[in-house]
């Protein structure tokens, strides 16, 4: 269910959204949009980014950003910053799930995905903490993983760099968290997006990984972008460092009916 966004919640607010051409990411960008945030979407989808901007409206644009390049992030922080104004917020959604047993992961599949969901996390807040402590604080999310909180069959690699995103949301929160600057974690877990559709997880039968989760369904992008923009607004100034699994009550326990 997509719920109705609290009007103007975010009114003179900047966001950077990564991976926020498709899936969460776009989700979360039409969210803080709704709420009155003025929004750069960034990807490397640089097609399906645009599109997105055009149905939007002037209240966003779109640069591309390679989360795993420096140089990128440097750019998409000036480029938001000449636009719109320094940042406010950072939603670090951008990521890449690969599929592997164990025996079959490859150094190459482990440095990818610890490049993209672990440093592109890393390069953000590097990227935005120095506008965000001189405009006086801000607020970032990072999306790890129900993956990143135990440990799944076939995703070594996947689990490990979303583990390694967490822990730099929590580490980043302690020493920044003096600048007025909040980090936080959002953990999915059986959420239908083109990522968990896609190629690497097709063998993944959703009805049988998701049929004992205590709610009985798949969520929904909707659902993760309320969260996001939940610990992205003020309405969660005194939250930092916290992990919010978003799983349908999937690790509360075992169900045995």
């Amino acid at each position: 269910m997509n719920q109705p966004a609290p009007p103007g919640r975010f009114d003179g607010k900047v966001a950077i959204v990564t991976g926020g051409a498709r899936g969460i990411g776009a989700a979360t960008v039409r969210r803080l949009a709704a709420e009155g945030c003025r929004t750069v979407i960034t990807d490397i989808l640089d097609e399906q980014g645009e599109k997105l901007q055009a149905e939007l409206g002037p209240a966003t644009v779109y640069t591309h950003l390679d989360v795993t390049s420096e140089r990128d992030w440097a750019d998409a922080v000036a480029y938001t910053a000449t636009t719109f104004g320094p940042p406010d917020v950072l939603v670090s959604n951008a990521g890449v799930m690969i599929v592997r047993p164990f025996e079959s992961t490859t150094k190459e599949d482990f440095q990818r995905a610890f490049d993209i969901n672990a440093m592109g996390a890393f390069h953000g807040i590097r990227a935005v903490t120095d506008p965000m402590r001189e405009h006086g604080g801000g607020s970032i999310v990072t999306l790890s993983s129900t993956a990143g909180y135990v440990g799944v069959e076939g995703l070594t690699a996947y689990c490990t760099s979303k583990a390694a995103n967490a822990m730099i949301a929590r580490c980043a929160a302690l020493e920044l968290g003096a600048y007025g600057i909040r980090v936080n974690s959002v953990h999915p877990g059986g959420i239908a997006t083109d990522m968990s559709s896609g190629s690497d997880v097709a063998e993944l039968d959703p009805s049988t990984v998701y049929q004992r989760l205590p709610m009985g369904r798949i969520g929904n992008v909707h659902e993760a972008a309320g969260l996001i923009a939940f610990l992205a607004s003020d309405d969660a100034s005194y939250i930092t460092g916290a992990q919010y699994l978003l799983d349908g009550g999937r690790n509360a326990g075992e169900k045995f009916s």
